[in-house]
């Protein structure tokens, strides 16, 4: 009942995050308004994916309080049921895979397969399920950091993490100027990253703001909805500058990753916190899951089939966003029909046994 109590604004930013990656996915106002354009994809998309880290975080640690403490049987649960998805939804886009990285692929047949499973374990089967492992890695990495280094020793690791993935991306410009590229730690970068091809996975994205969501549940931190919004306000605006000005100096190669992130995303999850929300958020937990797994398809089909394989713009926004809410509201009703029957048959077999 906690769950479906206190923590409903946290369905509602959810759907709302889910919204700004199509955003994000799409660039809507690229055609338009330059500063519009990285406002809303730039920027506010880019807090969306850490807030599902620092919420999983959260949820997970809350569900560890109610178990007291059985950190076990909940995170292995949930470890499976994200492997589990992943591999789903792989099945899914292999068709996408496939055409991505083998038909209007420029390289050899057999790098490409070498390709398409290494990102498979590495970098994420197709462009946003990455998000699934580096879940599963990051859950995995933040507890066994607790256990074994202890809060602040995890903190530490983490945050060190981070910022190592902050210099392979916003601030690369400035990695440049620090390493001699000449030298052995530049090389042994070079071969991480053959490897791992980008640090945004879960050991230097999503471990951080994982731990950021069970320090919040861990000490229970409250903010009153004014303050979580000013906060929000500002970190957002700071990250606004931050964002602007590395790509300005020509500092950029990935844009995954920013130092302001942190302070947004921990104002986000405390604004999600303070709403009060007075009815059932099952539909937007659900839509939120099913719009971030769905929309790459219809992106896919709109540059393959209608508009250029590299467009980004409205028309692909609103196809990629239409396509989305369909599909997710049919997965929705079906899933709930599924439920009911299952319920109704678990009722009759009560009534049944009860005679």
């Amino acid at each position: 009942m906690e769950n479906k109590v206190c923590y409903q604004g946290i369905d509602i930013m959810k759907f709302i995050m889910a919204l700004f990656v199509v955003v994000l996915h799409t660039h809507p106002f690229i055609d338009g308004n330059d500063m519009l354009n990285f406002l809303t994809a730039d920027v506010a998309g880019r807090t969306s994916v850490p807030f599902f880290f620092a919420a999983t975080g959260f949820l997970l640690e809350k569900q560890i309080e109610r178990q007291k403490g059985a950190g076990r049987g909940i995170i292995g649960p949930y470890i499976r049921k994200v492997l589990i998805l992943y591999g789903i939804w792989t099945a899914v886009y292999l068709p996408a895979i496939l055409y991505d990285k083998i038909i209007v692929s420029d390289t050899s047949l057999a790098y490409d397969l070498f390709a398409i499973v290494r990102d498979f374990f590495f970098v994420g089967s197709y462009a946003h399920l990455w998000y699934l492992p580096a879940a599963a890695v990051g859950v995995i990495l933040v507890y066994a950091l607790r256990k074994y280094a202890g809060e602040r020793g995890c903190a530490f690791i983490l945050f060190l993490l981070f910022g190592m993935g902050l210099l392979t991306q916003s601030y690369f410009g400035l990695l440049l100027k620090i390493v001699p590229v000449d030298g052995l730690l530049w090389k042994l970068m070079k071969l991480v990253k053959m490897a791992m091809v980008t640090c945004r996975n879960g050991i230097f994205f999503g471990g951080i703001f994982i731990y950021m969501g069970t320090w919040i549940a861990r000490r229970d931190i409250r903010m009153k909805r004014c303050g979580a919004f000013i906060g929000l306000a500002v970190s957002v605006i700071l990250f606004g500058i931050e964002a602007f000005c590395l790509q300005r100096a020509g500092f950029v190669r990935e844009q995954d990753m920013y130092f302001m992130l942190l302070p947004a995303v921990f104002f986000l999850l405390l604004l999600a916190l303070s709403l009060t929300v007075r009815t059932d958020t099952m539909f937007f937990r659900k839509m939120s899951m099913n719009i971030y797994f769905v929309h790459m398809i219809f992106k896919f089909l709109y540059r393959t089939f209608i508009g250029e394989y590299h467009e980004s713009g409205l028309r692909l926004f609103g196809f990629t966003l239409c396509g989305a809410l369909i599909v997710s509201c049919v997965m929705y009703l079906t899933g709930c029909r599924k439920a009911q029957k299952v319920k109704n048959r678990e009722h009759a077999e009560g009534a049944a046994h009860g005679k």
